[in-house]
């Protein structure tokens, strides 16, 4: 199972979510005090219109296997569908991962949240010294 046991208060603190609802639908970070937050934006000038964004570690863990929930709504707040994605590779403490995926088919807005990632293991962020 990809979740790894972390203690509910953090597991709680983790549902981290970035939602769009302009007509440049820029993701919306959620506040810094988030362990795990997620950005993300619409990528239209591609071949194929996807959306892409970032997972910021704000924990002294290092993290992989991020797994996202990516939820899609309409013009009305509908539910329209929903899908899943991986962040690529490990995110060490203050760093951040990339994912990307296709958008949800009538989606005009979403919720993007973190639901489930392993711990790997306990780091000091870029730019502090251990006393």
């Amino acid at each position: 199972m990809a979740l790894r046991r972390v203690g509910m208060s953090l597991l709680l603190a983790l549902v981290v979510s970035g939602t769009a609802t302009d007509g440049l639908a820029q993701g919306v970070p959620t506040p810094p005090a988030e362990p795990l937050r997620v950005t993300w934006q619409r990528r239209a000038y591609a071949v194929v219109p996807v959306i892409e964004g970032y997972v910021e570690n704000g924990t002294v863990f290092r993290v992989s296997a991020v797994r996202l929930r990516i939820e899609g709504f309409d013009a009305s707040g509908e539910s329209v569908g929903e899908t899943s994605t991986w962040t690529f590779g490990s995110i060490p403490p203050g760093g951040r991962g990339h994912f990307v995926v296709p958008p949800v088919p009538r989606a005009t807005t979403y919720r993007i949240t973190v639901t489930a990632f392993d711990r790997v293991s306990r780091e000091e962020p870029p730019g502090t010294q251990s006393p």
